[in-house]
């Protein structure tokens, strides 16, 4: 496994503690249709400072109950710094966010393309979300990847 996917599931576990919803045991998700938001569909976002030429891609969109939704994105050329001077992800590829952080996030669609892999990060997020152990980001795209930055820090030794 590589450094951004590796990073991208610890930190979207941690920042679920800190900043998202727990998905209730059992919660039935189906993908849907949604009226905006498109698998293939790169958007820009408010980005973090210095992250102005990074893109969110949709991935797929997943209803629980009563019209309650998440979009799974990935971000692409965002930069974690790492304190040693060593590698830091570029790229998360899979991020799940409630439907209404996320368009509070957007900007405009930019194009759209193929769906990029999204497998491994999506099974284990499902099962996880299966098991009633995982759940979504509530805030912003810029929060969550703030909250990595945070939890990138911690995992290399690099905390303030």
């Amino acid at each position: 496994m590589h450094l951004p996917t590796q990073m991208s599931l610890r930190v979207f576990l941690l920042v679920f503690i800190v900043a998202g919803f727990w998905g209730k045991k059992g919660a039935e998700l189906r993908e849907v249709n949604d009226d905006k938001f498109k698998p293939g569909q790169v958007w820009s976002y408010n980005t973090r400072e210095n992250e102005e030429a990074s893109t969110l891609t949709v991935l797929r969109v997943d209803e629980y109950s009563e019209k309650k939704r998440i979009v799974h994105i990935r971000v692409d050329h965002v930069h974690l710094k790492n304190c040693h001077g060593g590698n830091a992800p570029e790229t998360f590829e899979h991020m799940p966010f409630s439907r209404e952080s996320l368009d509070e996030s957007v900007i405009q669609a930019l194009r759209n393309g193929p769906v990029p892999d999204f497998h491994d990060g999506y099974s284990e997020w499902r099962s996880a979300w299966d098991a009633g152990k995982a759940g979504f980001y509530t805030i912003t795209v810029a929060r969550a990847l703030d909250a990595s930055q945070a939890v990138f820090d911690q995992g290399i030794g690099c905390s303030k």
